[in-house]
């Protein structure tokens, strides 16, 4: 009887032990991913962007900076003829500003402008608020990441839905894709140094000179 239970505890380990090192399934990590990003107060980081348009497309180094519910800052660190100039929205608005000519002007509509779009702010609402989001995995450079997809409101020919990459092992956001409504890939955005939930400041969200946001 001793050796029967012990026999039966050890099959009880291993079947423990099995399930708890099996692979979490796509809407596992989804979930997770999910409950991470609904976490979200705020964030910083840079990122590499390419924005593709008409003509040759567009390469920019720059950093963001978001907070909820709708605050967002954009300062391009490249290339060098742009370094420095700063976007500051409140979601509704953005007011750019030149640091070499010391002149910001207002984008009144800036909810349907490609600056939005780069940010993972507005991804978060819109997989929040739409039930059109798929999932799949995949591998890319020995990393594993979950790909969220969904459609971004608005029916914009050029802004049609967006992508996000998630690595599954640091549970941090890897890129961003706009793509358009043939499926072309109109701005693409490679998060690096993404830090969650630090402490940003009001003056980061305002320009000297330049109406409150």
């Amino acid at each position: 009887m001793r050796r029967y239970r012990t026999m039966l505890f050890l099959l009880i380990l291993l079947g423990l032990i099995i399930s708890g090192c099996a692979p979490k399934s796509d809407e596992e990590v989804y979930y997770e991913s999910q409950k991470l990003l609904n976490k979200i107060e705020s964030y910083c980081c840079e990122a590499q962007i390419t924005v593709t348009g008409n003509k040759d497309p567009q390469q920019y180094r720059m950093t963001q900076w978001f907070r909820k519910p709708d605050q967002y800052r954009l300062e391009i660190l490249e290339p060098e003829e742009l370094k420095g100039n700063i976007t500051l929205s409140d979601g509704k608005r953005a007011w750019i500003y030149h640091p070499v000519i010391e002149e910001t002007w207002i984008m009144e509509d800036f909810r349907n402008s490609e600056k939005q779009n780069m940010f993972l702010g507005y991804f978060i609402k819109n997989s929040l608020e739409t039930e059109q989001v798929t999932i799949k995995r995949e591998n890319m450079n020995n990393e594993e990441y979950l790909i969220i997809e969904t459609v971004i409101p608005g029916n914009h020919v050029y802004f049609h839905k967006e992508r996000l990459w998630f690595c599954i092992e640091t549970m941090e956001p890897y890129r961003l894709q706009v793509l358009d409504a043939e499926n072309r890939i109109r701005i693409d955005v490679r998060y690096e140094n993404f830090q969650y939930n630090p402490k940003l400041e009001d003056n980061l969200f305002r320009i000297t000179g330049a109406p409150n946001s």
